[in-house]
């Protein structure tokens, strides 16, 4: 899968410089030492130098460039690296702009070195990036690109926090900015790939790439101000842009998605809309992108050739992705959910989740591989590690202060806060301050409304009305219940409706039964009490399922009418119901009583030998000046903690440390470093000890108010007034969860009874085959007995024709030879045709009126090969699998493979049977 290309930035490249004869010359200079004895140490450092120079874009060039910065930075507390001390001339050139700059500076070779440590993790980087594409361990290297990118913007960040007066453009704070934001923006792309590949919900994805899409927008912010003064490359303002509308689409495109499938049907077609029109901007920008733009060292190296077109089939890819769901969002909504799509300008912000930040090189370089790629220490014997633990101990030092000043004013905070709750100020202050008729009318204030602790709902109240409110705008509960009981009505009628149908095609086979029960092609045909067996079965137990989901709604439906029902049109009403609730219900306590005496009592001197208000209100006002002071007491001692920490964070001892010459001037030093913090610490003390003044006086005040008989008659009405709202509150809470409660089963019962219905349409339909096929059977055997009763009728009149037309004779007369057979008596004939009375005797026998009988007989029934045709037309089919002669079986009959036979028939049960009812 092709991906968006890297911005790898170019290694600073830098001249040879020589370390071995200045090093030489300072230690004989400043320490008056052998520099023979530290000639293998001197040659080392050369060597990483000119490893560091030679470097590439790999784990070998990474772990060179780092060994060179970690020896450099054990350096410089050893030697002064300047014209003055170790005259070293670094020449390093522009990476952007190919400028030289030269300096004596450690800062400056130090920076350069930082500049190219990031770029090899960079570079390396988008190597991993760009081979993960056909590699097998396709989430590892793209997990460890990420972290790469991420310790390429930790090193930037480093310079720009650690260096400053930058000799060239690009080691300007603006340069490296930029180039932070890049790497960030890469790490971040890198979780999202990884993120596509785990295949995370839409949800994830979108969050994702719309922090990708912030970062890659404040890079353009970033780059678009600096790239001519600082001569940065063109082509890169093109490709962030690209990559910014690039993850804008993709960030849209799954929000449309998960919004999709949170059934927002209007807000999913709005976000598809918005996500192509920036898939469509990106096409338009990665059209200007050519190939000389990504053959040049300004992307990596080995980036496959083909990443033009690659990103351009990416960018093409989700633009037809997007208009191919796009369509078909709109088609559905415009189709089935008629949600309304709002404008693209209106919608929300999409949620951003950053997974990225600047990764440590100290932790990406464990101890022990650091040991292994860093090796000894160099010049070890010449300067002792004195200095780092000199400042390490200075550091604990400054710790210990802070921790000793923190402790000091949490424990402040612990018993103002302690004796506030206790008096429970503030708040019990409003009470005495703000006292208001059960009129809702304030007696101080004149306030025409409650106070806020009383007509003002908490968060959970508030909450829980707006879901109501939410659910019933979207379809209220006594819809959803009216529905409920459509559906149970006519499930009922349908099994009605079914049963009235095999009651009819039970009562027509019995009577055929009855009517032919001596026919023997009857004698098959099996009652409806047993054919039918299975399918009463299933009415009575779809009866049974709907008489127990009628018990389920009602029992449903009983904590509906006994919590939510009261407290529904409240619920319904929002905020201003519940207020007016809430109202009505405090109206109940009688404030009248105490704001009347409080409003004679008044503010007034009385000489005492001070000018101070005493009453309700002296106190009250007393107690709220105290207050004032404790919290402004509490801002001062925080904010001189907070300066008193800035300011340990920006001293540097350093200097004062390497003067130094041995462990036992390091208390004396650290001692007067520290006196540098006494303003601090004496302000936080004075702040405590006025602290503890004030609690004393506003505990005593407090004494005083509650000693008033209208303070406590005010503090006893407060409390029935919370106890109240408290009690409405959690009221409205039972009610607002029950409701859900309610509204839940409702819903379930309805996919129940939309099911069942379904269901009973099925079987409906079933139950019409059947008895249209028990009704085809008996009227096939009804015509095939009154034919078989009609021949043998027929056949019988011939007979008699023939006996009485021959002539007599004594062979006819002899007894043992003569055909004739006395007059045998016809079983009871099922056809229309009359009989002729039977005959009286052989002289009063009329031939003619035979003849004329079986003349008619012949015209209206069947005979020769047409009537054995129909006979075999109509013989009835035999189950499969019986042969032979055996006893006449019913024709199964003609159902569909949707429809299912009773057990009788068919041993599979039939399909549709209707669903139980989630409980």
């Amino acid at each position: 899968m092709p991906r968006p290309p890297c911005i790898a930035i170019a290694f600073k490249k830098t001249a040879e410089a020589d370390w071995v004869r200045p090093l030489r010359q300072y230690i004989i200079k400043a320490f008056q030492e052998d520099p023979d004895a530290y000639t293998s140490d001197c040659q080392l450092l050369q060597r990483m130098r000119q490893d560091m120079r030679g470097a590439s874009a790999d784990e070998t060039g990474r772990d060179l460039i780092f060994r060179y910065y970690s020896h450099l930075e054990t350096l410089e507390p050893r030697f002064r690296v300047n014209e003055q001390g170790v005259k070293v001339n670094f020449r390093w050139t522009d990476a952007f702009t190919g400028d030289n700059t030269q300096q004596y500076s450690l800062a400056f070779e130090k920076a350069g070195v930082l500049f190219n440590l990031a770029v090899a993790f960079a570079m390396h980087g988008a190597s991993l990036y760009a081979d993960s594409q056909s590699s097998d361990a396709e989430l590892t290297t793209v997990h460890m690109a990420g972290i790469y990118f991420q310790v390429a913007a930790d090193r930037f960040h480093y310079i720009n926090e650690n260096f400053l007066h930058a000799p060239s453009l690009d080691l300007q704070q603006e340069t490296i900015n930029v180039l932070n934001g890049i790497m960030m923006a890469q790490a971040q792309e890198c979780a999202l790939i990884k993120s596509r590949l785990e295949k995370k919900k839409d949800a994830t994805l979108s969050k994702l790439a719309q922090q990708a899409s912030l970062m890659y927008s404040n890079v353009f912010d970033n780059l678009k101000a600096i790239i001519d003064t600082n001569r940065l490359p063109k082509g890169w303002l093109l490709l962030v842009e690209t990559k910014l509308r690039y993850y804008q689409a993709m960030a849209q495109y799954h929000e449309a998605r998960f919004d999709e499938s949170k059934t927002r049907y209007g807000m999913s077609v709005a976000r598809y809309s918005l996500a192509e029109q920036h898939a469509r901007e990106a096409t338009k920008l990665v059209g200007q992108f050519t190939e000389t733009f990504f053959s040049t060292t300004n992307l990596a190296e080995d980036l496959h050739p083909e990443s033009v077109q690659g990103f351009q089939e990416l960018i093409t890819g989700l633009t037809s992705k997007i208009s191919e769901e796009l369509a078909r969002a709109t088609h559905d909504n415009d189709v089935i959910y008629s949600d309304p799509v709002p404008n693209t300008s209106t919608l929300p912000s999409l949620e951003a989740a950053s997974v990225v930040s600047n990764f440590d090189i100290n932790k990406f370089y464990a101890s022990e591989e650091r040991s292994n790629v860093v090796g000894n220490e160099l010049f070890s014997r010449l300067v002792p590690m004195a200095v780092h633990e000199s400042s390490s101990l200075y550091s604990e030092e400054k710790a210990k202060m802070l921790r000793v000043e923190e402790d000091k004013i949490n424990l402040a905070d612990g018993e103002l806060q302690d004796a506030l709750s206790f008096m429970k100020i503030p708040g019990s202050l409003r009470r005495f301050e703000r006292p208001f008729s059960s009129s809702g009318v304030s007696g101080l204030y004149g306030s025409p409304s409650f106070p806020p602790e009383f007509s003002e709902s908490g968060k959970a109240v508030r909450d829980a009305i707006s879901d109501v409110q939410d659910r019933e705008r979207s379809i209220p509960l006594a819809e959803i219940k009216a529905t409920i009981d459509g559906h149970r009505a006519r499930a009922a009628d349908d099994l009605a409706r079914i049963s009235r149908i095999l009651d009819d095609e039970q009562n027509a086979s019995e009577l055929a039964l009855r009517e032919y029960a001596s026919e023997p092609l009857f004698a098959g045909y099996q009652p409806s009490s047993r054919a039918a067996s299975y399918y009463r079965e299933q009415i009575s137990d779809n009866q049974k399922k709907l008489e127990d989901a009628a018990t389920l709604d009602n029992s449903i439906l009983k904590d509906y009418q006994t919590v939510v029902s009261p407290w529904l049109p409240t619920l319904q009403s929002g905020i201003e119901g519940i207020t007016s609730v809430l109202i009505e219900r405090i109206k109940e306590v009688n404030f009248e009583e105490v704001t009347n005496a409080q409003l004679t009592e008044g503010e007034t001197l009385v000489d005492i030998g001070q000018d101070q208000p005493v009453g309700l209100s002296g106190h009250v006002k007393i107690i709220q000046d105290i207050y004032e002071q404790l919290c402004d007491l509490t801002k001062i001692r925080r904010n001189v903690m907070s300066e008193l920490k800035a300011s340990t964070q920006n001293d540097d001892i350093s200097s004062s440390l390497v003067k130094a010459n041995s462990g036992k001037d390091l208390q004396p030093l650290f001692a007067r470093e520290l006196k540098k913090y006494d303003p601090y610490t004496q302000r936080l003390q004075a702040t405590t000890a006025k602290q503890v003044q004030l609690i004393k006086q506003i505990s005593e005040e407090f004494r005083r108010l509650m000693e008033l008989p209208q303070a406590r008659a005010i503090n006893d009405k407060w409390e029935q007034a919370e106890s109240k709202k408290s009690a409405v509150e959690m009221q409205v809470l039972e009610a607002a969860q029950v409701y859900i409660h309610v509204r839940d089963g409702l819903e379930k019962a309805k996919r129940f009874y939309t099911m069942l219905s379904e269901s009973l349409a099925q079987f409906h339909h079933q139950v019409k085959e059947f008895v249209a096929s028990r009704t085809t059977q008996r009227e096939q055997l009804t015509q095939q007995v009154v034919q078989d009763s009609a021949s043998r009728n027929q056949a019988m009149l011939k007979e008699r024709i023939n006996q009485y037309a021959a002539p007599p004779s004594d062979q006819q007369q002899s007894p043992r030879s003569s055909y004739y057979q006395p007059p045998i008596q016809a079983p009871p004939r099922q056809n229309s045709l009359s009989q002729s009375p039977p005959p009286q005797g052989m002289h009063g026998f009329d031939v003619g009126h035979l003849a004329n009988q079986a003349a008619q007989l012949s015209l209206s029934s069947p005979s020769g090969d047409n009537y054995a045709a129909q006979h075999q037309q109509l013989q009835p089919v035999y189950s499969p699998g019986v042969s032979g002669s055996g006893p006449y079986q019913p024709s199964a009959p003609p159902y569909h493979h949707t429809v299912q036979q009773p057990p009788q028939m068919q041993q599979q049960p039939p399909p549709g049977l209707p669903m139980q009812q989630q409980q």
